[in-house]
């Protein structure tokens, strides 16, 4: 088992994939999703047992509480759940690693809504107008400048949308229903001028998007779980596997790392299933507070 200093001190500095995890340390569980939601269904009214919240996902959760709302009310609740973000704010271990990905020009993949990576190092905003639609700006990202190559640049990439769109912001089921449609659509779809991701990764629909680098980047994953939520990027990462395997020559490394607890530990078979490797920390301090990410 590789530790963490030794995947981020690599030839080919790996890209990162950051969950919401990186928000809730040191942060007693403030910024958190679940209270996001939980908040909502309060404004609504809406009152499930601990037993019934338990047995739906975030997401499923979310595409409830939209059912419940009356017909007559107008109000978006993608718009109140980034409204009730605006507070959170970034850490001192956000910027510490967005600016180990500066340095080492590596590219950051979020799956959060808020701003606190791109803001901790005040990084600029870059909108590609050509084909930008606000519920999937997939082509828009956060940098010192415009990049050139979407894996070899830094740049922080937000996969499930971004707080300032609150149309994009995945949130239920459906949302992350409409990801998968929009992204298969890219990697399987092969007329004309679309080719299939499988079938060329130098031209490809997601080439100038964070797909970009999701399928052709090595990744370290930190502050995600795997958990039942993870609809959408579940299916992705069985996608990359897929790819790898009918390409072995563009195959690249994955790690995921953990505190090794009892339920990432149940998880280590699916990691193995899609070639991905396991890094296991003592505590999130010391993966947040880890000195590499000083290099």
């Amino acid at each position: 088992m590789q530790t963490l200093e030794e995947v981020l001190t690599r030839d080919a500095p790996p890209a990162l994939l950051i969950g919401n995890g990186i928000n809730r340390h040191r942060n007693d569980n403030g910024s958190s999703w679940e209270g996001l939601l939980s908040d909502l269904a309060e404004a609504q009214g809406l009152r499930l047992s601990l037993n019934d919240r338990q047995s739906m996902s975030n997401t499923e959760f979310f595409d409830i509480l939209d059912l419940a709302r009356p017909k007559e009310n107008k109000d978006d609740l993608q718009r109140e759940f980034c409204v009730r973000m605006k507070s959170w704010q970034p850490s001192e271990h956000h910027s510490t690693i967005v600016e180990w990905a500066r340095r080492n020009s590596s590219p950051i993949i979020t799956v959060n809504f808020d701003e606190n990576l791109s803001k901790s190092i005040g990084a600029e905003f870059f909108r590609e107008t050509k084909g930008f639609t606000d519920y999937y700006p997939w082509s828009s990202y956060f940098s010192d400048s415009q990049i050139s190559n979407a894996r070899s640049d830094f740049a922080i990439w937000h996969a499930h949308g971004m707080a300032r769109y609150f149309r994009s912001v995945r949130l239920g089921l459906t949302h992350y229903m409409g990801s998968v449609q929009r992204a298969r659509s890219w990697v399987y779809h092969g007329r004309g001028l679309r080719p299939y991701a499988k079938e060329s990764s130098g031209n490809w629909d997601g080439k100038c998007t964070w797909l970009e680098v999701f399928f052709f980047c090595p990744l370290v994953i930190l502050g995600f779980g795997f958990g039942k939520d993870e609809t959408f990027f579940r299916w992705l990462f069985l996608e990359r596997a897929r790819l790898h395997k009918i390409r072995p020559d563009w195959r690249r490394p994955a790690w995921f790392v953990d505190t090794g607890t009892l339920e990432s530990d149940s998880r280590q078979a699916f990691l193995r299933g899609l070639n991905i490797g396991y890094v296991k920390a003592p505590n999130y301090g010391a993966i947040y507070g880890a000195k590499v990410w000083e290099h």
